[in-house]
Formats: structure tokens, C-alpha cells, sequence
């Protein structure tokens, strides 16, 4: 009967329990769940037997101790000062139920400073800084520009799955993975770069034509070039327009006014692979087609 009592429990179907309970009781058996013991020999349980082994109070543990993670590079040590003694405000305020307080505390800390309190790692930390780089396992590490970047993204799918908006934080880790290579580690709260699917980073002088291995220099170019796009001069897209398109007239967004398309032709890999990641873009644009992705990507979307 203890047995079932305790099935009945772990399934949630308290009144079954309770009524084995009554059972049990009525039979003489006195069930100690804190303990998990039982006896049958009429006497109570002493005081003590009934503290043996349960968990103190947090009153009686006193405050929780919460430790910097990250190195807070955006902040001063005046602000990071500040923000340790809030955070050890809030354990205190926590310790003696006063929840409001340390709900107060804990919204102020993410609207005034953007920093998370993660109360079961006992640690603070910026949005962007919650999860770190494993430099030892990642291919490469990023400048700082680009780790910063990612780290503004990590901090959006804290706050996405914190409203347990989980459509979100999936886009945003996709976009990570897509666009920056990163794989995110939930358990651990860090993150690596890892190489590009179904290749391997080039060494040396090793040629990549051949072969479907990429260097970082290559793969960071293709960063800067797909930032100029947005600066790129529009006299500049037109006359390459009309030099891979033919020589008809195009349009103001790429498109050329004659009927029929003579790009066909000129679209293939070798001279694809001589073109920039804003020119790859314009062609892709003129064609209807998605303009996301890197260059190998975009060039095997225009030859398929």
C-alpha cells in the first residue's frame, strides 16, 4: 500500500494517495514521507526524528552568494559595483520572502544595466555575456565586433525563451548557426564556431577549387563583403547589371525591361565565382530568388 501511495504520488493523483494515507492510518501505520519511514508501534514521531535528514529553510541557510560571470565589458567598476550589490540585495530580499523586493531588483537590473540573474548558478552576468566563447573547441575565434553581435543575439534568446516565446529563440539560434557558424550549448551557456558543413578550413597554400575546404580568410571576406552591400553605389550595381544581364535596359531594382532572360548563359560557376557577394545578390534579387546565405550558397542557388 506504501508502494501504490507513493505510484499514486508521483503521478499527481493526490486523492487516491491521501486515501491509502487513511487507510494506512486506520490501520496503525504512521507514514513519515520526509524520512521515508513508517512504523506501526503506536508511538509519535520524536521532534527530532521529524528534522532528521529534511531540508533546512532558506531563513535558516541565510542568503545565497551570486559570483560575476563574464568579464562585463561594457560596464565601469563603478556600475559593476552597483549592480553586486543590488544582485546581493535581492538574495537577501529573497531570503526573507520578500519577493516583491527582489522582483523590483531584479527588473531594474535587466532595464538600467541589461544583466540576467540566473538564481540556480547562483551568477549574474550582461545579456550578452551569459553565454561565452569556448575558444578551446571553436575553429576560430571571432574579432570582437563579431562577438558582439553574437553575444546581442545570444542575449535576445534569453529574454525570447524567458517569455517562452520558443518560435523565437529557435529563429535566433538558427540565424547563429546560419550566419556565424555558432552551435550554442544550453547545459554549459557557452558557444563555439564550428566549420562550415561538409568542409574543413584550408591549411596553408592548400587550394580549395578542387576541394570543398574554405579558409577563414576567405570565409571572413565573405563577411565584409555582404556588410559593403549596403554601401554599395547604385551606378556601380547598374553597370554590372547590365553587363551580366546583357545589354538591355534594367530597372531601378535590377530587373531588366525586355521580355525574356539572356542571363542563362553567362551564369556559370566560373565566372559566378569571380563576382562579389553584393553582385551574387543583385542577380538573385532580379531572378525572385532568397538572398540569404553565403557565397557558396548563393551561387548554388543561381545554378540550380
Amino acid at each position: 500500500m506504501i508502494r501504490e501511495r507513493m505510484e499514486c504520488k508521483m503521478a499527481r493523483d493526490f486523492q487516491t494517495a491521501d486515501s491509502i494515507q487513511a487507510q494506512l492510518e486506520g490501520a496503525g501505520v504512521d507514514v513519515h514521507d520526509g524520512m521515508k519511514e513508517w512504523r506501526a508501534d503506536g508511538q509519535q514521531w520524536m521532534r527530532s526524528e521529524r528534522k532528521y535528514n529534511e531540508r533546512p529553510s532558506r531563513e535558516s541557510r541565510g542568503p545565497k552568494t551570486y559570483y560575476q560571470r563574464g568579464p562585463g565589458k561594457t560596464l565601469s567598476a563603478e556600475q559593476i559595483e552597483t549592480i553586486t550589490a543590488l544582485v546581493a540585495e535581492r538574495s537577501e530580499s529573497k531570503a526573507v520572502a520578500d519577493y516583491n523586493r527582489a522582483d523590483e531588483i531584479f527588473d531594474q537590473l535587466q532595464s538600467e544595466y541589461n544583466v540576467n540573474v540566473d538564481d540556480k548558478r547562483a551568477e549574474w552576468a550582461l545579456l550578452s555575456e551569459e553565454y561565452l566563447l569556448n575558444e578551446a573547441d571553436s575553429s576560430f575565434v571571432p574579432d570582437d565586433d563579431v562577438q558582439m553581435k553574437i553575444g546581442k543575439l545570444l542575449g535576445d534568446r534569453i529574454l525570447a525563451r524567458k517569455c517562452r516565446d520558443f518560435d523565437k529563440a529557435d529563429d535566433i539560434r538558427d540565424e547563429l548557426r546560419e550566419d556565424y557558424l555558432v552551435e550554442i550549448d544550453d547545459r554549459s551557456k557557452d558557444w563555439v564556431v564550428v566549420a562550415p558543413e561538409g568542409a574543413r578550413w584550408a591549411d596553408g597554400d592548400e587550394e580549395g577549387d578542387d576541394n570543398n575546404i574554405v579558409s577563414k580568410q576567405e570565409w571572413n571576406e565573405e563577411d565584409d563583403d555582404e556588410d559593403s552591400d549596403e554601401t554599395a553605389d547604385d551606378s556601380d550595381i547598374d553597370a554590372f547589371m547590365e553587363e551580366v544581364l546583357g545589354s538591355s535596359e534594367v530597372d531601378k531594382d535590377g530587373v531588366s525591361i525586355e521580355e525574356g532572360d539572356s542571363s542563362s548563359e553567362s551564369l556559370d560557376e566560373t565566372s559566378l565565382m569571380a563576382l562579389t557577394v553584393p553582385e551574387l545578390k543583385e542577380i538573385l534579387k532580379s531572378k525572385g530568388l532568397k538572398v540569404g546565405g553565403k557565397k557558396a550558397e548563393l551561387i548554388e542557388r543561381l545554378l540550380n
